[in-house]
């Protein structure tokens, strides 16, 4: 193939763009319709109710717009970067599963580390893909800021509840994941955006957590962590050419 001719070159001709872009459809429209049924939930539901455990195989229904997202990284031709996005998908999806059930104990930590390790292999795949430039390095000083508030905000809560450790580690990580991807030299703005929703998706978790106390904010968080991994996914599947 000539150095020129990627993804964006091949296009449907590719029996592998056809099979990723449809698990990827697949995957986004599993989003929008979970975010649906989020949103009529409430809306039917009493003021600041549960959203999770409203029908049996809930927290596996909330794992399978990742699950599919993984399927079609699985046609990502780089082959370095589809080995840490199916393994960063996965585990994005146990962390869905696990946060699904908030009347189980470990759930909020076992989640936590699902998500730390989803992000440690985001890294994987997108630090190679970095490069600097003042605009990329001012956008990560905000997100660096905005972490390091956001850890002052939920200090308290954090103390009381005995996870200090396990956020302060996971938000560093988080922040890294975020950096990496404002950094990443992609021919769209995707992937950047993505993790910055990601950051949003995150953030409104610990506020509705640890300040709020409170589920009011299950919808959005799940419209921005859905249209987190939608684009960052994106970002890293299309409009790419071999040399990318």
């Amino acid at each position: 193939m000539a150095s020129t001719g990627g993804l964006s070159e091949l296009g449907m001709k590719s029996p592998y763009l056809r099979r990723l872009t449809t698990w990827w459809a697949a995957g986004a429209a599993v989003a929008v319709g979970y975010g649906v049924f989020l949103a009529v939930a409430a809306l039917r539901l009493p003021e600041n109710a549960e959203l999770t455990g409203r029908f049996p195989g809930q927290p596996a229904v909330k794992a399978l717009m990742a699950v599919l997202l993984a399927v079609a990284a699985l046609w990502h031709p780089p082959v370095r970067e589809r080995r840490w996005l199916v393994a960063a998908l996965l585990f994005s999806a146990g962390g869905d599963f696990f946060l699904a059930m908030p009347w189980w104990q470990p759930s909020f930590v076992l989640g936590l580390g699902s998500f730390l390790v989803a992000h440690l292999c985001f890294l994987g795949a997108l630090l190679p893909l970095r490069g600097a430039s003042r605009p990329r390095l001012a956008a990560s000083a905000v997100v660096v800021i905005a972490c390091v508030s956001l850890l002052i905000w939920f200090w308290p809560s954090l103390v009381a509840d005995g996870l200090t450790i396990p956020v302060l580690v996971y938000m560093a990580v988080l922040a890294a994941m975020v950096c990496s991807a404002l950094l990443a030299q992609l021919p769209t703005p995707w992937t950047a955006l993505g993790a910055v929703c990601f950051a949003v998706s995150d953030g409104m978790i610990g506020i509705g957590r640890f300040v709020l106390r409170s589920n009011a904010l299950e919808v959005p968080i799940w419209w921005a962590y859905a249209t987190s991994m939608v684009l960052i996914t994106a970002g890293l599947f299309f409009g790419r050419g071999a040399g990318d």
